[in-house]
């Protein structure tokens, strides 16, 4: 094969641009064995590929097994954690209080500070106020909800490794 046209295709690879067909023609050319010098460092890569997808053949019962190990542990398996999931839980809650009580502390001591002799409202129609409020409020609630579905993903991710940790041991 032209020495050319595998560094064009070597380069497409790192760049992670090359086709399905690109890469199953370097695999079989580094599987050959007759490959240049100077690709020797790469050529395992390659065969490595090779080997495993020809090694990795699994049997039927796999399936089972790996089925039956997952019922076996789901229903053995101690409930631990549950107090310390809820003092975990607990306590972001108390530290989003937290924040919310201090930004308001530090922003009325602002306030004070800054000693208006008059206040001015921005509107001068209460229910044009109210509404501009609940519109602001609806954003934060959306954005915070959207904040509590990535945290319950991870909560998520982080029982299952918790599982997997326990079946090994």
């Amino acid at each position: 094969m032209d020495s050319k046209r595998i560094e064009e295709l070597i380069a497409k690879y790192w760049e992670c641009e090359t086709t399905l067909e690109e890469e199953k023609e370097l695999k079989s050319y580094f599987s050959s064995g007759e490959y240049d010098a100077k690709f020797k460092d790469i050529a395992p890569l390659f065969q490595y590929y090779t080997n495993e997808k020809e090694s990795a053949s699994l049997d039927g019962l796999f399936d089972e097994q790996v089925l039956a190990e997952i019922e076996q542990g789901v229903s053995s398996a101690p409930k631990k954690g549950r107090v310390l999931s809820m003092f975990t839980n607990i306590s972001k809650v108390a530290a989003v209080i937290l924040v919310v009580v201090v930004a308001g502390y530090f922003i009325q001591q602002e306030i004070k500070e800054k000693e208006q002799p008059y206040l001015t409202d921005t509107f001068e129609d209460p229910e044009k106020a109210f509404e501009e409020t609940k519109k602001a409020l609806q954003l934060i609630s959306k954005n915070f909800n959207k904040g509590r579905k990535q945290a319950k993903k991870l909560s998520t991710f982080n029982e299952a490794q918790e599982r997997v940790k326990e079946n090994n041991l």
